[in-house]
């Protein structure tokens, strides 16, 4: 859920350049990557609102798939854009890093995530306490103030919001990358961290007693991340045999995870997807990425591209808990369909209002503070 702004390197000859990036030149906004990210949080959130039959009925008041008939089918594969957020995310996050400091790389995180990450706490907040669907107990006061870390997981509170959970996964991400960009990134350390991090998410799996991996390689997760970065490699540096080898072996090892999750989901939750039509869905993502990596999608050059991807991240943390109260509110006097549309226009127009006036102004106002206070700290330093 990051910017992909990047300057467009040229492409260059491997054997000069396997050690550090090649010069860049100014280059245009993925918007192909912006568009992906929009495919994804609508998936994601039509899956939430159409496509959940068990977690939704309390909601709509009855069964969406009654509601939706031809939807439901296709929608309930919508939480798979999850795995293409995933994938985005190893590509923009190595793209983002690339010649920055550790220091820089988690200022730049923290402006991007926590703004509009708070805001959606108090909205959650609000909901929770105003807006009940009584059947759910509200979160304590005591877990709410601890999804302000975003620590929620490793400090056992519950997540105000169910789709925060993904927000773990990436910090974990971020966390771990630190380890290679500390010592700058270059192609053969950043490939080399990635067949380490890829092999240790194989390895947690025979092995449950070593809780750091369980947290830090996470099998289906570490491969979707070394997937895009693996991509991200061929885009900066061009394909070659060591990073197509990459690749496929993270493709490899998501698909059985893949498989095998859906599977569970099938017999623990009752989730009536086929694992095989997920996994041909997540290998489209694949593909589509892959386009962009290997510069098959610069013709996508539309300019509101990169409004709709700056709209993502606080629709993305918004839409589930007051989408859900907003369909609540709506269902008994519009209808279902027109409830659906409502509600989703209402969310795209609010994600717009936040990035507007909450987002914007305040990564500006701690961006300013946080370099201000750098200056005075530099200028009181002896020497």
């Amino acid at each position: 859920m990051s910017r992909t702004d990047v300057q467009v390197p040229p492409q260059t000859d491997k054997t000069a350049t396997s050690e550090t990036p090649p010069p860049g030149r100014p280059g245009a906004r993925l918007y192909a990557l912006d568009a992906l990210r929009v495919v994804a949080a609508l998936s994601v959130l039509v899956f939430h609102f159409t496509g959940v039959d068990a977690a939704t009925k309390a909601n709509w008041g009855v069964n969406p798939k009654e509601l939706f008939p031809w939807l439901f089918p296709v929608t309930s594969y919508g939480s798979y854009g999850v795995q293409l957020f995933f994938i985005i995310s190893g590509f923009v996050i190595c793209l983002s890093a690339w010649d920055r400091t550790p220091g820089q790389f988690v200022r730049a995180r923290f402006l991007r995530l926590f703004p509009a990450y708070w805001f959606s706490i108090v909205v959650a907040l609000l909901v929770w306490r105003g807006l009940p669907d009584g059947e759910r107990k509200a979160p304590s006061i005591s877990d709410s103030l601890t999804n302000v870390t975003m620590f929620q997981v490793p400090l056992s509170a519950r997540h105000l919001v169910g789709a925060y959970w993904t927000l773990w996964v990436e910090l974990t991400f971020y966390l771990i990358f630190l380890v290679v960009l500390w010592k700058g990134l270059d192609y053969v350390r950043v490939s080399v961290f990635c067949w380490l991090w890829l092999l240790a998410s194989v390895l947690v799996q025979q092995d449950q007693d070593i809780p750091l991996l369980g947290i830090f390689a996470q099998p289906l997760n570490t491969a979707l991340f070394v997937s895009g970065i693996a991509m991200y490699l061929m885009y900066r540096f061009g394909p070659d045999l060591k990073l197509w080898g990459l690749l496929g072996a993270s493709w490899l090892v998501m698909q059985g995870d893949l498989v095998q999750h859906a599977d569970q989901l099938r017999h623990d939750k009752g989730m009536d997807r086929d694992p095989y039509i997920a996994l041909a869905l997540v290998t489209v993502f694949y593909l589509l990425v892959l386009a962009v990596a290997l510069r098959k999608l610069e013709w996508v050059s539309w300019r509101w591209l990169a409004t709709a991807g700056a709209l993502v991240y606080p629709l993305y943390l918004l839409h589930e808990e007051l989408g859900w109260a907003m369909i609540r509110t709506l269902y008994g006097h519009v209808g279902a369909w027109a409830t659906l549309g409502i509600t989703t226009a209402l969310l795209l127009l609010l994600a717009w209002l936040v990035h507007r006036f909450v987002e914007r102004p305040s990564q500006k106002w701690l961006r300013a503070t946080l370099e201000k206070e750098s200056r005075k700290r530099a200028a009181a330093s002896p020497g």
